[in-house]
């Protein structure tokens, strides 16, 4: 390790900054939090996994103040969408991505506060440290952006990363140099990560690629003489070329009265679907010989078979759901999850219906997964 403290500024800020450190990272030695906390003197540093009973933690909560979790999501609010004319307080998650999501589960009272994101400017410059993704910088870089967005005149929070950067070059120092002497410290290959083998496989089959996606008219389990499910609505794109492929298939069961609230389509259009045999004919014209279908879980694919449609042999489709669920190491259960696990904004659905939503999340996290270069794991 190598001090940097030469290069700190102190920069005030009128808005209130509260760390939130996950203790395996406080022993990181190239952690960013602490420098950052080191130059904001408006700022607090906390360690835990639980900050129920932290004094400083609660005393954040209750202040006048609004408070807002630096963390994205599906309903996080853009940082510069935030007034300038009044203080806040500003809750950052330090650790990795897991870690952080972990210390959001663990605190009701932080995930239940107004969450606020940002677009990074530029990728990051933590290179001696693997991002999960392009888009994520480090914490010490989320701050730079964030106060330089909320703070009233701006300010020059550039100078906030001048320690920081000063700990990469000296760090990527340190590689170059000290380490390459090849004959005391042999240079080993690195395996390629779960998360890689299967971005080059999606390379590999890419041009074959059909993501799938069904809905269907499903009685409860438990309702008496339950008419057997079956698909009415079955959606397909080829992220290849972009084709798209839709059918709406009239129930040949009597409707289910939940159906239509589940699939988001309405009776009526339900109702008005083709024939079996049409959505079949047209499937047929949709599909070509070598297609590799993409999928999430077997239920509807097993429906549609079972329905007369043709569809690939098992050994030519991908299941999404195990794949991405050992890539995060976590269970997920919608592709939704997948989505949020990738920290990917929701997807925009082309078609209708959550059949249309669900299939325009699979189409994207396909995309992310065959064009990373990193790996989660």
């Amino acid at each position: 390790m190598v001090c940097v403290c030469s290069h700190i500024t102190i920069l005030p800020t009128r808005t209130r900054v509260l760390l939130l450190q996950h203790p395996r990272e406080q022993h990181v030695g190239i952690g960013t939090a602490r420098l950052a906390h080191l130059a904001l003197p408006r700022s607090s540093l906390r360690v835990g996994l639980d900050f129920a009973d932290d004094p400083e933690v609660s005393a954040a909560l209750a202040a006048a103040a609004p408070a807002y979790v630096l963390f994205p999501g599906a309903a996080a609010v853009d940082v510069a969408a935030l007034p300038r004319d009044a203080p806040l307080t500003l809750i950052v998650l330090d650790g990795t991505w897991w870690q952080a999501r972990k210390l959001l589960r663990l605190n009701p009272r932080l995930a239940a506060l107004p969450r606020v994101a940002f677009t990074p400017r530029q990728l990051s410059d933590y290179r001696i440290r693997r991002q999960p993704a392009e888009h994520c910088v480090s914490t010490i870089e989320a701050l730079a952006e964030t106060l330089s967005a909320l703070e009233p005149d701006g300010g020059p929070f550039e100078r906030l990363l001048d320690p920081f950067r000063a700990m990469v070059a000296r760090q990527q120092w340190f590689a170059a140099e000290v380490r390459s002497q090849r004959h005391r410290y042999p240079v080993r290959p690195r395996r390629p990560s779960r998360r890689e083998k299967f971005a080059a496989h999606l390379e590999a089959v890419w041009p074959r690629l059909v993501c799938i996606q069904g809905e269907a008219n499903a009685w409860p389990a438990r309702t008496p003489g339950r008419p057997e499910p079956e698909i009415v609505h079955w959606v397909a794109h080829r992220p290849a070329t972009g084709e798209t492929y839709e059918a709406v298939v009239a129930p040949r069961q009597p409707l289910a009265p939940s159906t239509s609230r589940h699939v988001a389509l309405s009776e009526e259009r339900l109702r008005a679907g083709a024939p079996v045999e049409s959505w079949h004919r047209s499937w047929g014209a949709f599909m070509q010989p070598g297609d590799l279908l993409v999928q999430w879980g077997h239920y509807y694919s097993a429906l549609a078979a079972g329905n007369g449609l043709a569809l690939a042999q098992e050994e030519d489709a991908i299941d999404l759901r195990p794949e991405i669920s050992q890539i995060l190491k976590r269970r997920l259960r919608h592709v939704e999850d997948c989505l949020a696990g990738l920290l990917l904004p929701p997807a925009v659905a082309e078609l209708p219906g959550r059949g249309g939503r669900r299939l325009a999340g699979l189409v994207a996290a396909v995309k992310a997964l065959r064009t990373t270069s990193l790996s989660d794991s």
